[in-house]
């Protein structure tokens, strides 16, 4: 199976315009399953009451923090998510040298939901997300109607600290971010981390993978040399690489302007176009049905005395608009609905139906739909928090879907004729899957 997955990035204080951490993630996922946003109340809860998770139950704590996040439509876990108190935390698939487990455990988007629900800190949330992991592990199939198990990697961020942990089965290592970080899918703690497992060199010696005459490094030890690092590696790359130019003057456009990377001017850059098939990039398009593409990215600016301001593009980003969404308020219908397949009152696939038209003749139609796109962005870039949170994100909401449906009435009555039939066929047969019917 030739499925690949995200990528997420933390620029602390040290390196932004604003001296605010900003945190941003894209969110891959197989193809054609949604992505919506959820929002999930702060609650109490009495002594003895059990949890149920994706795959299985642990026992719930006391009181757990609202949170919202971005959420597979199947599972009970979040790809990224935002508390109540602005810890922000994003995951990714990694593989190792040692098998993930096969009995059920927690998968690490569960991890991540309970990280936020439980943490009021960065660090809090490090913690949560550690101990349920040694204890119930991390299993279970990741993925729907095809098999998908990996190890997790996070990135927890708060006001005031970031955190990467990397996990191998039950064990992990842990790294307090100096400035800037992105990290992908592959392990990236080499030589240094601040807290681990105690035996997480022991083991590895046990298994034969590293000597202890020789210089500790996780991530060459730990890692599985497969298409799935190589694909990985350079992303991983690409992304410290534009935070690294970028460093000092990191601001939330320039996050956005990262998550829609493809390799622009590298030796890689897509040969026609970036749906063209050839590599997966920051952003990332229909390759074939069995491969991944992005279903959502967020970028947030966490604040320290007020509510964060949650920054969410649906589907790839290089198409789609950025808008606000506010933790305090509820959210329209239309932006939390979504299911296994298209549906007019899910604009997750609204946006997802205009993705795959943009596609079919991607150098045309990106340029016919961008400077829409980027007009309504920077006019939704210019609000503050509202006082009433619902009403604006409504509003918002109302103003992106009209945008969507005018540009994929415009590109769907179209005369020319697209010469991208490799493409035409991959998303033929992904918009059979989904249910678009044209």
């Amino acid at each position: 199976m030739s499925i690949y997955s995200c990528d997420t990035m933390v620029a602390l204080g040290n390196s932004t315009k604003s001296k605010k951490i900003i945190f941003a993630k894209n969110s891959d996922r197989p193809i054609n399953e949604a992505q919506p946003l959820i929002i999930h109340q702060a609650s109490d809860h009495a002594e003895g009451t059990m949890l149920k998770c994706t795959y299985i139950s642990i026992p719930q704590v006391s009181h757990t923090y609202r949170v919202l996040g971005s959420q597979p439509y199947w599972l009970w876990g979040f790809e990224h998510g935002m508390n109540e108190h602005n810890v922000v935390i994003g995951n990714e698939a990694v593989w190792s040298k040692e098998p993930e487990e096969q009995k059920p455990g927690l998968l690490g988007m569960d991890l991540l939901r309970l990280g936020l629900e439980r943490g009021k800190t960065a660090y809090e949330a490090l913690k949560v997300i550690t101990s349920l992991l040694e204890q119930y592990g991390q299993g279970g199939n990741a993925a729907i109607n095809m098999e998908h198990r990996y190890h997790n990697s996070f990135l927890i961020a708060d006001p005031n600290e970031a955190w990467i942990i990397e996990t191998v089965g039950r064990r992990w290592v842990a790294r307090r971010v100096e400035d800037i970080a992105g990290i992908s899918n592959c392990y990236s703690t080499e030589n240094h981390w601040d807290e681990g497992s105690q035996d997480i060199k022991e083991y590895a010696y046990q298994q034969g993978w590293a000597s202890p005459d020789v210089e500790f490094n996780f991530a060459k030890t730990y890692t599985a040399m497969t298409v799935k690092h190589r694909n990985a590696y350079p992303r991983l790359k690409r992304l410290n690489k534009l935070l690294k130019h970028h460093k000092g003057n990191i601001d939330h456009s320039t996050m956005k302007a990262i998550l829609r990377d493809h390799f622009e001017g590298e030796i890689i850059e897509p040969r026609w176009s970036p749906a063209d098939g050839l590599f997966v990039s920051i952003c990332m398009h229909c390759l074939d049905v069995n491969s991944s593409k992005t279903a959502a990215g967020t970028v947030v600016e966490i604040e320290k005395d007020k509510l964060s301001t949650w920054w969410s593009a649906l589907s790839n980003p290089c198409c789609s608009v950025f808008a606000p969404f506010y933790i305090n308020g509820t959210l329209p219908k239309n932006i939390s609905c979504a299911g296994a397949t298209f549906s007019e009152d899910s604009l997750w696939w609204k946006a997802e139906q205009l993705i795959f038209a943009i596609e079919e003749n991607y150098p045309k139609y990106s340029l016919l739909v961008r400077d829409r796109q980027r007009k309504l962005e920077e006019e939704l870039a210019k609000q503050t928090i509202p006082e009433n949170p619902t009403q604006v994100m409504q509003e918002n909401v109302n103003h992106i879907e009209a945008l969507i449906d005018t540009l994929y009435s415009e590109i769907k009555q179209d005369s020319l004729q697209t010469t991208e039939f490799q493409q035409i066929i991959h998303l033929a047969e992904a918009k059979k899957i989904a249910g678009i019917k044209e």
